[in-house]
């Protein structure tokens, strides 16, 4: 009963995080109208998600969201002017291209750059990569080559807000952003982890394989002595 209440306690501080994450996000875009602040409050919700679901240990979502708006502010500022120009441009083309193969062609563009987007923002947090246009590959590579897992996110990311839409609409307004951001880092976080584990493998494997063969050097030693 006790450990049901807790399962249930810790889902309601989770939302309820959600919520002031949005109230954050949101407030912040309002007072930047959007230009100057939507990348860098992005970037800060994403990497706030990314202390939640990692880190064991309490802190203040207010202070490390700050923080992190602070310490990367111009980055993800360019880089969302960056994100914001191409989307503008391909919505454009979207809009007033009448050729069929065009629109076909630039429709596949769109989706690889959706893929990169989707990627940005978690990358951004998580690595500390160098470099606007590597970061922007990186995303690519890693939405490309998880292309299973983007399709199934994009799916359930599109059901979750149709349902939202239809069945309570007001829930948007409180956790719109926060729940789509919260999605896609909890999904990024699992492919990070994968990674993670399978190179501290191949490091271990590696270690493993040479400690071995300095043990046979040892032993060779040994008896070319004897």
């Amino acid at each position: 009963m006790l450990q049901s209440l807790d399962k249930i306690n810790k889902y309601l501080n989770g939302i309820l995080r959600l919520v002031y994450l949005n109230f954050l996000w949101s407030t912040l875009i309002i007072i930047g109208l959007g230009i100057f602040t939507f990348g860098p409050a992005t970037y800060a919700m994403v990497a706030v998600i990314r202390q939640l679901l990692r880190s064991k240990e309490s802190f203040s979502v207010t202070k490390a969201y700050f923080n992190y708006f602070k310490e990367n502010y111009r980055e993800s500022l360019v880089m969302s002017w960056i994100y914001g120009s191409i989307g503008g441009i391909l919505i454009v083309d979207l809009l007033f291209v009448q050729n069929w193969y065009l629109r076909v062609a630039l429709l596949v563009v769109t989706f690889f750059y959706l893929l990169s987007a989707i990627y940005i923002y978690p990358i951004m947090a998580h690595y500390e990569w160098k470099g606007y246009f590597f970061k922007m590959k990186m995303a690519f590579l890693f939405g490309f080559s998880h292309l299973h897992c983007t399709l199934v996110l994009i799916v359930v990311l599109i059901g979750v807000y149709v349902i939202f839409i239809q069945a309570i609409p007001g829930i948007l307004m409180f956790i719109g952003g926060s729940f789509f951001y919260f999605m896609i880092t909890w999904m990024t976080n699992q492919i990070f982890y994968r990674l993670e584990w399978k190179n501290s493998h191949i490091k271990n494997r590696k270690i493993i394989t040479i400690v071995k063969e300095k043990i046979y050097e040892k032993s060779n030693a040994r008896k070319i002595r004897s």
